[in-house]
């Protein structure tokens, strides 16, 4: 900032079609370290207004065309920002006082007693200030809200995460005694992790007994093939997330590929759920609970393996014992 600019006291437009008029006013504005425009007409106010950010106007309140009034009330409505002081004769009260009413700071009474005039500039300069820094805080006060609200937001909405999410391994505990059929666990795994995630495509993929291939027994849909996995997937495919997934008994994410998690009993791996569409801001968050979902899913899975085991005869009774 230079030395003149420190010290400038504040801008100044100086409207008047008196052109004598007008540059007493500027002369002496300047003289007061006031940085001063000058303009005689409405149409000049728009342009000034349009170039430059100015504290104060002094308007003449008779004007030609556009008089002083109809010039206030455009700048209310367009620059409402900007203090105006009317200028006027004595006999203009009735004109001052509708003035006031339309939101003028105040007036100056021609012919102009100089020493008024900086008393009155230096006020409304001063009603300025107080506006502007009142304006800031307001604007300040209304950021901190706004930014208190996307907080309470946020945290509303994690919760709200951790609430589904608990509510949904809650689900699955009380499937892991009431299904059936391996069928019915892994459809019920499949909407309870869409539901707490609000994600549409899932699929659950099992390892056959030779352990070659994960194949899709549930949520295979040409809605999870368009968004490239494939129903059969050899367990040694290298870039197939699902078979990382089951190979390395670790979750693994890729943005172009979806989300894969393993589905871990102790330490065997019961199958793969395979998820598109965690993503967004809370993606890492979102991912974590696909991976406790997928530990709360395995003892479902293993529990109805059990019971088909057992109704088909695979397994007898007597070796429940030796089942971990």
């Amino acid at each position: 900032m230079t030395s003149t600019q420190e010290q400038t006291r504040g801008k100044i437009l100086v409207v008047d079609d008196e052109e004598p008029v007008g540059r007493l006013l500027e002369i002496w504005l300047t003289q007061n370290r006031y940085e001063v425009r000058r303009g005689t007409s409405f149409d000049q106010v728009c342009e000034w207004m349009a170039k430059q950010t100015f504290d104060l106007v002094t308007l003449d309140i008779m004007m030609p065309v556009v008089d002083g009034l109809q010039t206030l009330k455009w700048l209310r409505e367009y620059h409402p920002e900007t203090g105006v002081v009317m200028a006027t004769a004595l006999g203009e009260m009735d004109l001052i006082i509708e003035a006031m009413r339309l939101g003028a700071y105040s007036y100056l009474l021609k012919p102009f007693k100089m020493d008024m005039v900086t008393h009155e500039i230096a006020r409304a300069m001063e009603r300025q200030r107080l506006v502007a820094e009142n304006r800031a805080y307001q604007q300040g006060l209304e950021q901190k809200v706004e930014e208190q609200t996307r907080e309470l937001r946020a945290a509303y909405a994690r919760l709200e995460r951790q609430v589904k999410e608990l509510e949904g391994r809650d689900r699955l505990v009380y499937s892991q005694m009431s299904i059936s059929t391996y069928q019915e666990a892994c459809m019920e795994v499949l909407e309870v992790v869409r539901e707490v995630l609000a994600v549409e495509v899932a699929v659950l993929f099992r390892p056959e007994k030779a352990g070659a291939r994960l194949v899709a027994v549930a949520g295979w849909t040409e809605e999870a093939q368009s968004s490239g996995v494939l129903g059969q997937v050899p367990t040694q495919e290298e870039r197939a997330l699902v078979a990382q997934a089951y190979r390395d008994k670790q979750p693994r994410f890729r943005a172009s590929d979806g989300s894969a998690v393993p589905l871990m009993y102790q330490d065997t791996v019961l199958g793969v759920l395979w998820v598109w569409g965690v993503e967004g801001e809370e993606q890492k968050e979102e991912r974590n609970t696909l991976w406790r979902l997928g530990q709360a899913a395995a003892p479902v899975l293993w529990s109805a393996q059990v019971k088909e085991q057992l109704d088909s005869g695979a397994v007898p009774v007597d070796e429940l014992l030796n089942l971990r």
